[in-house]
């Protein structure tokens, strides 16, 4: 069995093509359809010396010491040292191995577990077998892969070079499977609604557009699952909840981006405060159930989840912000005026009083949170699918958990059942879209029709499971929590 070596001249990528070739030369398959598997490198670490064993995993690092090869491969359990030894495997076998194979490679290798004199647990190689040849080479070996903008843009390279992102991935994964667990075993159907929809609704956000050509339709991507959701409320269910991919057309930034996920639940029979109850329950269970403690350290500070949290209503947390009582501003012009004087960014002549307000606190309050809270009681103008509170109808019963610099976790209601007044509240945001304001809601005809025929008192809630994962694992940005984040595309030069 001979091989040709490559000229010393060729790039890396010719020198694996040629390398490929000389494999292929020499009788072995580089894209076999399976790879035989004993143990994991987990379990193989774990197996007694002498345990014979057959692994998988991507050769990360390769190190020649005469006749002896030391190799690191890496599944997704860990790394795992094999050595080769000229004396253990057919000579010309050992060649082709060292002169053909690339870091990057997937193989899989036959052995025995031994620990070596520097008391590494490793297996000494009888056999092995190429399951996948690699063409281009991973990131520098030592220091993983660091530009932030690849990382996002090839988010496969970043999980081989980087653990934090793998950790990362596996802990969104766990923290799913346990929404699921804590949904299912207290009654709640999981259920699935349309993405594409012939009118968008659910929430104050500006919608992607898109064209069915055999129904020849404009179609929306879903802003939020909540309209369809509450039909099921008026359908029967008692219990539901969607895992949902969700769509606005938005700007992107470190909190931001335009398709994300979130769980969103509804509960008939119940109110917002039993929604606060249950999520001082779900919040701290998902976190014990990602390894992590109820109190941990962030860029905004010491953060801890115990609870209960407190609970504050929004006019509230603008009289302690802001120092002015929105009451004192009871039209859109008094409270432009008064935003205006308070110099709140952002803020737009053609903003509804509700936007204002939200402006204000976002401009004063919001930045001031670290621990927890519940804000509650939001001004009827800034809630068009909730509940009015009885007490006082200028506000709804709503609230929003928020952290660490103001960050909403969820956003809740009383929802609002009474076919009339969400008649009303639709016909004011269509005035609100005439007077310019693009994320107002349209006038959802089917829905107003499905209320009429009833929907008993019910609470729903929304969680962004992104900005949620973000919080727990420290992240500086959505996108370090989102394996595949939206971006702009790269400029190339050739085009196929």
């Amino acid at each position: 069995m001979t091989t040709n070596p490559p000229a010393a001249h060729l790039t890396e990528d010719a020198t694996r093509l040629e390398h490929l070739k000389n494999l292929r030369a020499a009788g072995l398959e580089p894209y076999p359809s399976k790879g035989a598997r004993t143990h994991t490198l987990e379990e193989a670490k774990a197996s007694p010396e002498g345990t014979k064993v057959t692994i998988v995993g991507r050769l990360m690092t390769r190190r020649e010491m005469g006749k002896l090869t030391f190799c690191h491969i890496q599944d997704a359990t860990g790394r795992l040292q094999v050595v080769f030894n000229e004396h253990e495997i057919e000579k010309n076998s050992y060649k082709l191995f060292l002169k053909n194979f690339d870091l990057g490679d997937f193989i899989s290798v036959e052995g025995h577990i031994f620990t070596t004199q520097k008391g590494e647990i490793s297996v000494k190689v009888s056999n092995y077998t190429l399951l996948s040849k690699a063409l281009l080479p991973l990131p520098e070996k030592w220091h993983g892969l660091t530009d932030i903008e690849i990382r996002y843009r090839k988010r496969y390279l970043d999980l081989i070079s980087n653990e934090a992102s793998m950790r990362i991935a596996k802990l969104r994964s766990a923290l799913i499977r346990e929404m699921r667990s804590y949904f299912d075993t207290h009654g709640f159907y999981e259920v699935e609604t349309p993405i594409l929809q012939t009118l968008y609704g659910g929430a104050l956000a500006k919608p992607f557009i898109t064209h069915h050509n055999a129904l020849d339709i404009q179609l929306y991507l879903r802003v939020a699952p909540e309209l369809y959701l509450k039909r099921l409320i008026v359908g029967g269910f008692e219990k539901i909840y969607e895992i949902a991919k969700c769509f606005r057309n938005e700007g992107v930034d470190n909190n931001h981006n335009p398709e994300f996920s979130q769980i969103e639940f509804y509960w008939a029979y119940a109110d917002y405060h039993d929604l606060m109850d249950l999520m001082e329950d779900l919040l701290p269970r998902l976190i014990k159930a990602v390894g992590l403690p109820l109190k941990f350290t962030t860029n905004g500070g010491e953060v801890d989840f115990t609870p209960p949290y407190p609970r504050v209503s929004m006019r509230e947390l603008i009289k302690k912000y802001a120092e002015i009582d929105i009451e004192d501003y009871p039209d859109q012009k008094s409270m432009f005026n008064i935003s205006k004087k308070l110099k709140v960014d952002g803020i737009e002549k053609t903003s509804d009083r509700g936007r204002l307000i939200d402006d204000i606190y976002k401009h004063f309050a919001r930045p001031k949170i670290i621990n927890p809270i519940f804000m509650t009681d939001h001004p009827v103008e800034l809630s068009p699918l909730a509940k009015r509170r009885s007490d006082d109808p200028r506000y709804v019963e709503r609230f929003q958990l928020l952290c660490v610099g103001g960050n909403e976790l969820c956003n809740a209601f009383s929802e609002l059942n009474d076919p009339l007044d969400q008649e009303e509240r639709f016909k004011e945001q269509i005035k609100n879209r005439s007077a310019g304001d693009e994320e107002s809601m349209p006038y959802d005809e089917d829905f107003i029709n499905a209320l009429k025929h009833g929907m008993p008192p019910t609470a729903g809630l929304g969680m962004g499971i992104d900005r949620l994962v973000k919080l727990l694992v420290d992240a500086p940005n959505l996108k370090e929590v989102i394996l595949f984040p939206t971006l702009r595309p790269e400029k190339t030069d050739t085009q196929i």
